[in-house]
């Protein structure tokens, strides 16, 4: 029984080894490194200048609650499959189609998504004790 167990400890040793060598060059950057890099270059895009006053930020973000965007778009006439690319390219974003009409020229793509609103994902409850504090000094 000890004999089969060798060739399996020396092909994970080796498998180990492999992989290692295998690696990103230490001067590369891994590609979850740069998801994480690409995260942080959007985040900061969304935050530049509105940490600075939070009452300002939340009150423009609460604006947001219930409302919509709208993009409309105009595809040149193109490939089913180019088409379905661009469709998804922009329901990845989160974009939905509402409508879509065949021109001469192509498409014409109306699509809405709702407004990002960073606050309703806080339940009411919790925004309300960020907003009224207790009038009862906890203990």
């Amino acid at each position: 029984m000890q004999a089969n167990h060798v060739p399996v400890a020396a092909l994970l040793l080796f498998l180990t080894f492999f992989i290692a060598a295998c690696g990103t060059p230490a001067d590369e950057p891994s590609a979850a490194e740069q998801a994480l890099d690409e995260l942080q270059k959007k985040y900061d895009a969304l935050t530049e200048g509105k940490l600075d006053d939070p009452m300002q930020w939340a009150s423009e973000d609460l604006k947001k609650l219930g409302d919509w965007e709208y993009k409309v778009v105009e595809v040149a006439n193109v490939a089913s499959t180019e088409l379905e690319e661009t469709l998804n390219e922009a329901g990845s974003d989160r974009w939905e189609v509402i409508w879509m009409e065949k021109t001469l020229e192509g498409h014409v793509i109306v699509m809405k998504r709702s407004s990002i609103s960073y606050l309703s994902k806080i339940p009411l409850s919790q925004i309300g004790r960020l907003v009224i504090p207790d009038s009862e000094p906890q203990q």
